[in-house]
């Protein structure tokens, strides 16, 4: 326990000021540790597949370079789509994402398929690592590189700090209460095949935990304009948002968890010890990050549209 909360303690003030602090350096910086990441991520994939199958030992080292690129030029795309605010315009900068993970994926394909011994498992476990720790963990980590949006005066400034701050204060409440909770009340299993000490208990506290904590988050962050003359559908938009998301933190985590019973480990590795590695740690806000920014994608296409 020691360790681990050392390791969480370096971990928060190394790499929370990059994601908080509204500063083009901070902005570069994170720029530079999701790419790294995103690379280290997809290693963990493919390393844990290679001690089934010795046929992936090259693909350990260049995949994870792919998955580096799509990381890149998601955020790139993020940042640089926010500019525009034309319907027609909005998909360029997206599109290179697109071309990158179809060329990628061709690629690895290809080479597979000419790699001695090579199974099906390990085919379709290449393409998943660069959807997984490539295209899924990129656009989480582009909610940093949102731009503002305003809602009918509603939502303000949902800018990449706020939105980064606010998914990720639902994601450590949900994670939190779930596991302390669960420790202490949980008598019923969630999901036994899966992760067995994960209870029902602990999943309704960490909801509920992720719903207080995300809706608090809002208005402080004044995500969420006190003074908007419909506060009422407002709060409710707000709290069925966090709701959501806090399902999605859980359901992260379990997938992370069948990923790992499958390849019978415990973590994916052991690069922040205590904590696991890339994936151990950033399971939870990959899938509800996802969510979040097509939420948000799409909430503003319509509004171009309208």
């Amino acid at each position: 326990m020691k360790q681990r909360t050392i390791t969480a303690f370096f971990m928060i003030i190394t790499l929370l000021p990059l994601a908080v602090i509204d500063h083009p350096i901070a902005e570069w910086g994170f720029f530079a540790v999701a790419i790294a990441f995103s690379i280290i991520g997809t290693y963990e994939l493919i390393n844990m597949m290679y001690q089934k199958s010795s046929s992936m030992k090259t693909f350990r080292y260049f995949v994870p370079l792919f998955s580096g690129v799509i990381t890149a030029l998601a955020c790139l795309a993020t940042k640089e789509s926010g500019e525009i605010r034309f319907f027609n315009e909005y998909f360029i900068y997206h599109l290179y994402v697109l071309i990158a993970f179809l060329t990628f994926s061709a690629i690895t394909l290809g080479l597979l398929i000419f790699k001695p011994h090579t199974t099906t498992k390990e085919v379709f476990g290449c393409l998943a690592s660069l959807v997984y720790a490539g295209l899924i963990f990129g656009y989480a980590m582009s909610i940093r590189y949102l731009k503002p949006i305003n809602l009918n005066q509603t939502l303000v400034e949902l800018n990449g700090v706020k939105s980064f701050i606010y998914v990720y204060s639902i994601v450590v409440a949900t994670d939190l209460f779930a596991y302390f909770i669960g420790i202490k009340f949980g008598k019923h299993k969630l999901c036994p095949e899966i992760s067995p000490k994960k209870s029902i208990e602990g999943s309704i506290a960490g909801s509920i935990a992720g719903v207080v904590v995300g809706t608090t988050t809002a208005f402080l962050m004044k995500i969420v304009n006190p003074e908007a003359n419909e506060i009422f559908l407002t709060v409710l938009v707000v709290l069925g948002l966090s709701a959501f998301l806090s399902i999605t933190v859980q359901i992260g985590d379990l997938i992370a968890s069948k990923i790992k019973r499958g390849y019978q480990i415990k973590d994916f590795s052991n690069l922040f010890p205590g904590h696991g590695g890339i994936l151990d740690r950033f399971d939870s806000l990959l899938y509800a990050g996802i969510w979040f920014y097509l939420i948000v994608q799409i909430t503003e296409l319509l509004l171009m549209g309208a």
